[in-house]
């Protein structure tokens, strides 16, 4: 419940500042949270190395994941602040979209459905709220949260310029799968392993779970799924890149031609993490997957996989 309550005093508190002041202030809370939680420091620590290599000096590592706490600081800033947002102004004005007349409108055209995918990664969420100026509504399956009004609140905020965004449930899947049928938008996430199918892949280098739903989904609906991956620019710019579609691989067993197609996203997704490693807003140690996996009782893992 604290959570919630701190929540309403942030979001009926600093949700009014103008995004440079409110910035600065996160990014000093950042720091100060990066001082005093060891714990979340070195999952981060442990992230950035395996994205930038066991010869990356020390200090380059902690660079990084000082931009990471940052960054993570600057989503919750912009998700408190996007019922305040002007998305025609923020569309001219401070997004820069690549591939999405090229990659996005010719795969909505024929009417087949489409899935955006991504990682958490800059501000997946500002790329996806930048499509509503361009007339496309997405349906974005969310992970849900601790206690349930805090995931009902985050989600509206995400929710209200017109986008959906619902936690993952069984009946949320189900709909995202029809919406996908009558050619719809759906955004989903796929490098966090949290609910639902997973499978262990090669990640930089080394196997850990990661969810496979998504792919999974993709398959089974015959949906082009577009790989999109946003930067942070300057102070308070993002640049999303809408790519080609994923090739996804149809030549096998179910199970052969969701982790192959995985694999691919997972290579599109590394490219982008070596470029910037500190806008990988994820605090929880994503190696550690597999050791979680192997504590779990057999029950749930069947369940999830």
């Amino acid at each position: 419940m604290w959570k919630y309550i701190l929540f309403q005093i942030v979001l009926h508190s600093l949700a009014y500042l103008p995004t440079r002041p409110l910035y600065r202030f996160v990014e000093f809370v950042a720091d100060m949270v990066y001082l005093t939680f060891p714990r979340i420091r070195r999952n981060v620590w442990d992230n950035m190395r395996h994205v930038l290599g066991p010869d990356a000096p020390e200090s380059e590592v902690r660079k990084a994941a000082r931009q990471v706490f940052r960054n993570v600081a600057k989503y919750y800033a912009d998700l408190i602040r996007l019922p305040h947002m002007d998305l025609d102004d923020f569309y001219d004005r401070r997004l820069t979209y690549h591939g999405f007349d090229e990659n996005v409108l010719p795969a909505i055209k024929p009417g087949k459905g489409v899935i955006l995918i991504s990682g958490h990664f800059g501000n997946p969420e500002l790329a996806v709220q930048g499509i509503l100026p361009r007339g496309v509504k997405a349906f974005a399956l969310t992970e849900p949260l601790s206690p349930p009004r805090l995931s009902r609140l985050v989600d509206a905020l995400r929710s209200y310029h017109g986008h959906a965004f619902v936690p993952v449930n069984m009946a949320n899947v189900k709909a995202a799968v029809r919406i996908i049928r009558s050619g719809g938008v759906v955004a989903l996430m796929c490098d966090r392993d949290i609910e639902g199918p997973k499978a262990l892949l090669p990640f930089f280098g080394e196997e850990t779970y990661m969810p496979t739903g998504p792919i999974e989904v993709a398959i089974r609906t015959g949906a082009t799924v577009i790989p999109v991956f946003c930067y942070r620019r300057e102070f308070d710019k993002i640049e999303a890149f809408l790519e080609k579609p994923l090739e996804m691989d149809l030549s096998g067993d179910m199970k052969h031609n969701v982790r192959a197609s995985a694999i691919r996203f997972l290579e599109r997704f590394e490219k982008h993490l070596r470029q910037d490693p500190g806008q990988w807003i994820v605090f929880e140690s994503i190696w550690d997957a597999k050791e979680r996996a192997g504590r779990e009782p057999v029950a749930a893992r069947s369940k999830a996989a």
